[in-house]
């Protein structure tokens, strides 16, 4: 058993009679501000409190030692800023006044917490314990060795394509659609609160109790520019909603893409629209747009309502713009090592191409479909941004001449267009579509619309609302062959081929002689029958090659001596 008088109360490692950590360079005569708990307390007989990593208006966090499993934690004492103080014997002291204001937090704090406790996601951090004493609560949480989203972002050029966010943040969204769907709300979601483990997967951190992250609450308001939705401002007096989480998800992806921050919402209010250099825009599928453009609308009633919508746009528009699949059976052979590598080159010449060619449809698509906005002074210039139309700019015209309740649009027939077909339509501006089922259908494709509501031909007025359900292709068919492929492709092969996203199951297996990061082997076998219901399991290479010393070795590889200061 590990004393925990010889470890480091800085970093929480074994430090012998040294009075200063060679590790994190932490000064064992330190002493945490006398509002925190005092460096080497036992709290709860089994956690020893180290330095203070943080504070906010909800608490302070600490890193300590778990005696039970002798493991470096962290710990959140719930402990309101401006609403309580420190006694001399360490509890803490709640003002008369302040007594409802206090419990009505805390009890908000225990039922988070309890519930993220009893939540098994891999996205999302581990909550290890939670307890009561001390006259307040307290969290623990397993101490990720991690570095933030943004602190990766910066140490790789700043930005990701596509092809590599998708792979990375798809996860997190069933993550914030499993707390949404119990009632919890992050509405804190940035590249600050997520972080990139050494294990090279993201993790969302940082839930917190709701009146932190909404403007004219009771204890001190937390908000990030830039991320934070407009209603969390109070100005719209709209309350906070899943819609809350789809726009901090949505500027966080438009971080990673992108490279910069979009303006801070309240500042979006009379212009909404945000500017992409050209060589960006042409890079990223229409689809990605689209549901950036959605997702990042200012006012709430106009913003993709809900994660799961969200992923829709994303998921769904992947499939329709992956190329299709040769049913020959001789042409499905089995993929691996080089013959993947030239697979994946071929894509990607054919997808450049593509773009290339369809340059200026491109640009008149993201007109419709983007609220991507470029500078007009900036036009001529080599990084020039492409100016985008909002919704209300492009029926301003109309509504000049007739009232929206007067005219009087034809329903087009969407049935055996893909959703990614149906945003492209010039029409479809007049329509409010929204995906309301997914079934099973031998007659159309996966992917493609067998139902709408509104029958085609209809006359409604402008931005009636339209439900489709989207056909999940026939429930019966053959398992495709996707070893050798990384897990991103895998995926999409996976979802072309009819199962369904939540059932697609990856796992690690370690393997040096064949390529980092590839598919290894695959449940059910390639030509099996199979039905869309299964769980299908991919085994991905664990193997992370030799160490070349690399910028992403080096930030991995850096963690162990920056530990300390980065917590």
């Amino acid at each position: 058993m590990i004393n925990p008088d010889i470890l480091c109360m800085g970093c929480m490692n074994p430090m012998g009679d040294e009075k200063v950590c060679p590790i994190c360079g932490y000064d064992m005569t330190s002493r945490n501000n006398p509002q925190a708990l005092p460096v080497k307390m036992v709290v709860n007989n089994r956690y020893v409190i180290g330095k203070v990593l943080s504070v906010t208006g909800e608490g302070i966090t600490y890193i300590a030692w778990d005696k039970g499993t002798e493991t470096v934690v962290k710990i959140k004492e719930y402990y309101p800023r401006g609403i309580v103080e420190r006694n001399p014997d360490t509890s803490v002291f709640i003002p008369i006044d302040k007594r409802y204001v206090y419990n009505q937090n805390l009890l908000e704090f225990l039922e988070i917490n309890n519930t993220l406790k009893n939540q098994s996601l891999a996205s999302l951090q581990e909550v290890v314990d939670v307890f009561e004493t001390n006259g307040t609560a307290y969290v623990v949480y397993q101490n990720l060795q991690c570095i933030t989203l943004e602190d990766f972002l910066q140490r790789n050029g700043g930005t990701l394509k596509w092809e590599q966010a998708r792979a990375l943040l798809l996860p997190l969204i069933d993550t914030i659609k499993a707390m949404n769907d119990i009632g919890v709300i992050h509405k804190g979601i940035s590249p600050q609160s997520i972080v990139v483990g050494r294990d090279g997967k993201l993790r969302i951190t940082d839930y917190s109790i709701g009146k932190l992250r909404m403007a004219n609450g009771d204890i001190e308001m937390e908000l990030t520019d830039g991320y934070s939705a407009i209603e969390q401002y109070g100005v719209l007096n709209i309350p906070e909603g899943d819609y809350t989480d789809v726009y901090g998800f949505c500027a966080t992806l438009f971080r990673v893409l992108i490279g910069k921050d979009i303006p801070k919402a309240t500042l979006r209010l009379e212009d909404e629209r945000l500017s992409i250099p050209s060589s960006f825009a042409s890079e990223l599928p229409r689809h990605v747009l689209t549901a950036l453009a959605n997702g990042l609308k200012v006012k709430p009633n106009d913003r993709t309502q809900d994660i799961e919508s969200l992923k829709n746009e994303l998921v769904y528009g992947e499939i329709a713009y992956a190329d299709e699949d040769d049913e020959d059976d001789d042409v499905n052979a089995v993929v691996t090592g080089q013959q993947s590598k030239e697979k994946s080159s071929i894509k990607t010449l054919a997808i450049s191409a593509g773009i290339t060619i369809g340059a200026v449809l491109l640009i008149f698509l993201i007109l419709y479909f983007t609220v991507l906005k470029g500078d007009d002074t900036d036009t001529k210039s080599e990084n020039s941004s492409i100016p985008v139309i909002s919704s209300e700019e492009q029926s301003a015209g109309e509504e000049s001449i007739v009232k929206p309740n007067v005219m009087l649009y034809t329903v087009p027939d969407f049935t055996g267009k893909t959703y990614a077909e149906i945003m492209e339509m010039d029409e479809v501006k007049r329509f409010e579509i929204v995906i309301k089922n997914k079934v099973y259908s031998k007659t159309y494709a996966k992917g493609q619309v067998c139902e709408q509501s509104v029958a085609k031909g209809t006359e409604v007025e402008n931005e009636t609302k339209i439900e489709v359900v989207i056909s999940l292709g026939p429930q019966e068919f053959k398992m495709p062959n996707v070893i050798g492929l990384d897990e991103a492709n895998a995926k999409v092969e996976l979802l072309k081929a009819g199962f369904l996203y939540d059932n697609i199951v990856v796992l690690e297996k370690y393997d040096e002689n064949e390529e980092p990061g590839v598919i290894l082997e695959q449940e059910p076998v390639y030509g099996k029958k199979v039905n869309a219901d299964m769980v299908v399991k991919i085994y991905k290479n664990s193997y992370q090659g030799e160490p070349e010393g690399g910028d992403d070795d080096e930030i991995l590889a850096e963690y162990d001596r920056e530990t300390a200061s980065q917590n």
